[in-house]
């Protein structure tokens, strides 16, 4: 499955910062008498300018994760550290589980962020004064008196190997990804490709951010209408999927459903038809939320749907669900109003499919 994970501008950014980079180190290494390529002069114009264009990129780059919120991406964490490291020591090589999930809004396991941070803060800072110190820095000065320019040379040298090691070993775990070039084609189209188990992981994280988001709104803004409806579109807007979010749901154990206010079915997706064990969405619409519980919960979920008919949003930490093959299943569920025209005509909600073993560890609201 592929979702959409790296924004536009990310991609530009991503691909001209590597340009860029890569250039400096050719002509910087040439400057320094290693090898011969452009020649001294032209290498040192080069080098000139293309610094130049590095500093506006960092300006732009800057702006646009604070105006987008991108920077959070980067906020350094120490959990799980331990297990990153293990798994990409040894872990990777003996088939383990990945200790953490990429997602939209959170790309960066906590090792990189701590990398990345690093870089950003101090690496390629310290490169941009040290550069601009070296080709601009006039010594000795009435201000200023620099004895020779050997420290700021050594500073920036050093530097510039911090970023090949970081660049090598960032190519390196590119390959590590569900194929060995899906991150690297991930970066030109914005589309990664991601195992079924990534891919359910990140739909049902998603999902569960946007609830929680849209809940927040909801506990500020007095016009309901849209609850659910704008969760389940940002999260759409999020993942990037070229389907609608029902059927993509079909695959990640959460169900949607609406029911009118006489709690019959008037919509689910596939997601749901199958957690409910049925082979087609139509076999359920027109059909009675009542038919899928025992009398004791229906007695229950009839006050919620009450509830909810009346303006409240209930959530479920467990709920237990009659398959219509006999079977029994878990979820937690979310339902809230419908509304047209500032009306509540019905009611909609989110069900996430729970394992048994899981099951266990939750509290129960329905026997």
């Amino acid at each position: 499955m592929k979702v959409y994970i790296y924004k536009g501008f990310e991609r530009f950014w991503h691909w001209t910062q590597v340009t860029l980079i890569v250039m400096l180190a050719l002509t910087g290494f040439e400057i320094h008498g290693f090898y011969e390529l452009f020649g001294y002069r032209e290498a040192v114009m080069i080098h000139d300018r293309t610094a130049w264009a590095f500093l506006a990129l960092i300006v732009f780059a800057i702006f646009w994760h604070f105006t987008t919120g991108e920077w959070k991406q980067y906020i350094p964490t120490l959990n799980l550290v331990k297990e990153q490291i293990g798994y990409y020591v040894t872990g990777i090589f003996t088939g383990a589980e990945h200790p953490t999930n990429k997602l939209v809004y959170n790309k960066f396991n906590p090792l990189q962020r701590l990398i990345y941070l690093g870089l950003k803060m101090l690496v390629i800072p310290v490169m941009v004064i040290s550069g601009f110190a070296y080709m601009y820095l006039n010594y000795p000065n009435d201000t200023f008196v620099l004895g020779n320019l050997g420290p700021v040379a050594a500073i920036h040298t050093m530097g510039a190997f911090f970023l090949i090691v970081f660049i090598i070993a960032h190519v390196y775990l590119t390959t590590t990804g569900h194929k060995p070039l899906s991150s690297i084609q991930a970066m030109i189209t914005g589309w990664e490709e991601m195992s079924e188990l990534e891919a359910k992981e990140m739909v049902k994280s998603e999902m569960e951010y946007s609830l929680k988001v849209a809940k927040h709104h909801l506990i500020t803004d007095k016009d309901r209408s849209a609850f659910l409806d704008e969760a389940l579109q940002e999260t759409e807007e999020k993942l990037g999927v070229k389907n609608r979010l029902h059927d993509v749901l079909s695959g990640s154990g959460a169900g949607y459903f609406r029911l009118d206010t006489n709690g019959d079915y008037i919509e689910v997706n596939k997601a749901w038809a199958n957690l409910y064990k049925y082979e087609t969405v139509e076999e359920i619409i027109g059909k009675n939320f009542s038919l899928s519980r025992s009398e004791k919960s229906f007695a229950q979920l009839k006050g919620n749907f009450d509830q909810v008919l009346s303006g409240e949003t209930i959530e479920h930490g467990l709920v237990i669900r009659k398959c219509q093959d006999g079977s029994i299943g878990y979820h937690t569920l979310t339902m809230t109003p419908f509304m047209k025209d500032n009306k509540i005509i019905g009611v909609q909600g989110v069900i996430i499919n729970i394992d048994r073993d899981n099951a266990s560890k939750l509290q129960w609201d329905n026997e």
